[in-house]
């Protein structure tokens, strides 16, 4: 290996820590290496010394192999660990490996040392080539995700400028069939303007919970129409389904169209369009959504005068 490479060796053997060394060096291994102790030495050890390997006995009098493992877990898991042992038991083994080490050499057989750190080494090296893809990606996803809700804002924001001026435009209309074409265009752009509003504020962005935005809008189109909202009651009953932007748009569409129509024609006493030849007291809009299995339910209806007779 031509990079230099750290080696910390948690050791109170002098000789045992030479004989890894020498059998290191053996296999061509270019390193540099630093011999420790207690757990104060190891702590320092890491920190300044900032090893690539750790190689540590799992009994020593003064600290233990075990609690190192559980400190390199703890605070610099990015550190292969390696026991080197004289006496090491299958299950001990098996379980310090479920705790965290990478492997696990008899000091009696030292030459599958060498191999264990390359493949130590090589396993650190792809996970930290994965964790690096991985922020890299997630910060493209959160670019994207800004970039997804600029969209829908600026959308949201022409849509908005198109009612505006279908509003100031209206003002200078008297024809009353031109004005309500002004009113519903506007209504429309309103409807989709609610959409890609609440699609930037969604956490999803792809999807909105359409029960909100059947809310939103059903009180938006009541409050314009409705005259004496007391002598009309608006029910909901919506369950909290999320939609994409490709049925979201058409069903807020198809919700604008047949509420403005009960608003506007069924009760004409109430609400501020139509003839007043009819009362209506106890008036009753309601809209029900909801979705079984795959299939989705919209019903819209009113207990107003009804169709006129042909």
């Amino acid at each position: 290996m031509d990079e230099e490479l750290k080696v910390l060796i948690l050791e109170d053997v002098q000789y045992d820590a030479e004989l890894t060394e020498h059998e290191m060096r053996r296999e061509g291994m270019n390193f540099s290496s630093l011999r420790v102790e207690t757990e104060i030495d190891f702590i320092n050890g890491i920190e300044n010394f900032k090893p690539d390997v750790i190689l540590a006995d799992h009994a020593l009098p003064n600290f233990d192999g075990v609690t190192a493992l559980e400190i390199t877990e703890e605070k610099y898991p990015q550190i292969p660990f390696i026991f080197v042992s004289g006496k090491i038991g299958d299950e001990f083994a098996v379980e310090m490996l479920k705790k965290g080490a990478k492997d696990y050499v008899f000091k009696s057989n030292l030459t599958k040392l060498a191999p264990a750190i390359k493949r130590a080494l090589s396993e650190r090296n792809e996970l930290l080539e994965l964790k690096k893809s991985k922020n890299e990606l997630q910060e493209a996803l959160k670019e994207k995700e800004m970039l997804i809700k600029e969209v829908h804002h600026r959308v949201k924001n022409n849509l908005m400028i198109i009612s505006g001026l279908l509003e100031l435009q209206s003002h200078y209309i008297n024809d009353k069939k031109d004005f309500d074409f002004f009113v519903e265009s506007k209504k429309r752009a309103d409807s989709m303007a609610l959409i890609h509003e609440r699609l930037y504020q969604s956490t999803e962005l792809k999807k909105i919970n359409f029960k909100d935005y059947i809310d939103s809008l059903a009180t938006d189109l009541f409050n314009t129409y409705t005259i004496d909202p007391d002598r009309i009651e608006l029910i909901v009953n919506a369950e909290n389904i999320m939609l994409d932007i490709n049925r979201a748009i058409p069903l807020g569409l198809i919700i604008n169209e047949l509420l403005t129509n009960s608003l506007k024609y069924a009760f004409p006493t109430v609400c501020d369009r139509g003839p007043v030849n009819e009362t209506i007291n106890d008036g009753i809009i309601s809209i029900n959504f909801s979705k079984n299995d795959t299939k989705l339910t919209l019903i819209v209806k009113d207990n107003g005068i009804g169709f006129p007779k042909i």
